[in-house]
Order: structure tokens, then C-alpha cells, then sequence
């Protein structure tokens, strides 16, 4: 009787350990290091012109592009939370205008014009950038999660290094004409003077923190890593640019500052390492499979097991 008692106890024992052993772990996607690579759109918010004085009216200031890539690494602490850290590189700063013409030469003869003309030229400056955000995940089903993010960026340390302190940038658009009185014949040349000008000063010294904030979803591929889209915007709290704007034949001027403010599109593919963690776990406990396919069906299996 004792003997059937014993062998009662150990059988449950031997039951009740097979079945932790069997149970799969959770591979929840959000879990651990995770490191990726992005590319963002921008559209960037126009410059700011301020009349002070003159016949001619400020320049149209117009939205400009630009962009930013880079790698990511994140660390989530906790179900729906997470922190990154990025290395990116892309525009810092992007402008344009379309300037007034009053009058322009035309032949012998001043022609009288009264219209704004279109600029060609978009000045555009790229450096290395470090975005940090802290991150907020929600399961909306197996494969697909709301996101909210929110953190700040850093830029002007590479700049910062290279020139050390004290350094200015300075930044010139232009716009020239010509009349027969500028011809030289015995260089056979024009010598054009200008008609516009504006000029702006940027501390190359200085750090710059903006505010970013954005929304998107992740969805889980089926080995699973993640694909992310994020929509928001960058804030900047200051100015980079400063400076003036003239118009040289009428004498009418007024300043000008660059922000970089801009709406953000973000297209991002994150590795998750869980494949490799499955992989391995699998490896410990010794499973064994018939070829290849079933070891990859029983991982995906695992991976949607959370």
C-alpha cells in the first residue's frame, strides 16, 4: 500500500513538471532591446520675414522638404512603455522665398513688373542628430499596436566639435541684374549688381534641443520583428537663422529668422531579436523536428504565443 502511495505521488510530480517544461515562454514583441533603422519625410514650415521699411513688400516665404536616417536602439522596461535612443542624419535646417520685382530692366528701358518671382534656390544644411524619446505601445490585436511617442532632439554637437566655440555661419541668398551700362567690351562681360539679398548668422557653437512629438501603429511581422509609422511634428524653441533681407534698387530691407519647425512622416523597421530567442529556447529543450519548415512553424507559433 505504501508503495502505490509513492508511486501516486511521483507520477503527479512527474506530470506537473512535463507540463511546466512544455509551457512556451512569451514573446511578447515589446520586451527587452530592440534595434532598428528609420527614414523620415519632412515638410518644413517657411521662414519669418518682418518689413521695416522701403516700397517693396517682404519676400513670400514657402515650405521647403527634407530628411533624416539613421539607426535606433530602444529598451521597453515595461508592457506599454519603452525609451530610445537614435543616431540620425538629415537636414537641420531648409528655407526659401520668392522675392518681389517692381522693376527690371528690359533692354534700354526699365519695365515695370510688380509680381513675385519664383526662387529656385533652397538653402539646406545637414548634421548629425540625436533623437530621445520615451514611447507608449497599446495591443489593438496580434499583430497590431497603437503608438504614441514623445521626446526631444539634439543637434549642433557635431558643428559644435568641429569649429569649437565662438563660431559663426553666416548664409546668403541673392539675385542680380544686368543693364547695357555693365558691359565691358574689352572683356567682353557683364558686371551685374544686385537687386536683392538677404543674409542670415547661425551660432555654430551652440546645442539646439527641439520637441518631438508624434502617433502611429506598429504591426508584427510574422517572425517577429516590427514595421512602425509615425506621423507628428518637430518643434524647435529657437531661431537657427537670423538676419536681414534688402532690396538694393528701392532701399527697402527688414529682418528674417530660420526655426525649422516641420510635419514628420517616419517609415521604420525594428529587430526585436525574438526569432533568435525562440531559436534558442527551442535548442535548450531539446526539441526535435523533421526538417527546417516545421522548426520555422513551430517559432512563428511561439512567437504569436503572448
Amino acid at each position: 500500500m505504501q508503495i502505490k502511495k509513492i508511486s501516486f505521488i511521483v507520477f503527479i510530480l512527474f506530470l506537473l513538471f512535463h507540463s511546466e517544461a512544455q509551457k512556451l515562454p512569451s514573446f511578447y514583441p515589446f520586451k527587452g532591446f530592440h534595434v532598428g533603422i528609420t527614414g523620415q519625410a519632412e515638410y518644413i514650415q517657411k521662414s519669418s520675414y518682418v518689413y521695416l521699411t522701403g516700397y517693396d513688400p517682404v519676400p513670400k516665404a514657402k515650405w521647403t522638404y527634407g530628411w533624416e536616417a539613421g539607426m535606433e536602439f530602444s529598451y521597453h522596461f515595461a508592457k506599454y512603455f519603452g525609451i530610445s535612443f537614435g543616431i540620425n542624419y538629415g537636414t537641420i535646417l531648409s528655407y526659401t522665398r520668392d522675392i518681389y520685382l517692381s522693376r527690371y530692366p528690359c533692354e534700354e528701358e526699365w519695365e515695370e513688373v510688380n509680381r513675385y518671382e519664383q526662387s529656385m534656390i533652397i538653402m539646406s544644411e545637414k548634421e548629425i542628430l540625436f533623437p530621445i524619446k520615451l514611447e507608449f505601445h497599446y495591443p489593438l490585436r496580434k499583430d497590431l499596436f497603437f503608438m504614441a511617442e514623445a521626446g526631444i532632439k539634439i543637434k549642433g554637437i557635431s558643428q559644435r566639435l568641429l569649429y569649437g566655440k565662438n563660431a559663426i555661419g553666416g548664409y546668403s541668398i541673392g539675385f542680380e541684374y544686368s543693364t547695357p551700362d555693365d558691359y565691358d567690351p574689352e572683356t567682353n562681360t557683364y558686371y551685374s549688381k544686385l537687386y536683392y539679398e538677404d543674409f542670415g548668422l547661425r551660432d555654430l557653437s551652440k546645442i539646439y534641443c527641439n520637441l518631438l512629438l508624434g502617433i502611429g501603429l506598429y504591426y508584427k511581422l510574422p517572425y517577429g520583428d516590427l514595421l512602425r509609422f509615425t506621423s507628428g511634428v518637430n518643434v524647435s524653441f529657437q531661431p537657427v537663422i537670423e538676419g536681414i533681407y534688402k532690396y538694393y534698387l528701392t532701399d527697402s530691407y527688414g529682418t528674417f529668422s530660420v526655426k525649422n519647425d516641420f510635419i514628420y512622416t517616419q517609415l521604420s523597421y525594428i529587430h526585436t531579436f525574438n526569432w533568435q530567442k525562440a531559436h534558442i529556447y527551442l535548442k535548450k529543450q531539446e526539441y526535435s523536428f523533421s526538417s527546417k519548415k516545421e522548426r520555422r512553424k513551430k517559432i512563428v507559433e511561439m512567437l504569436n504565443a503572448w
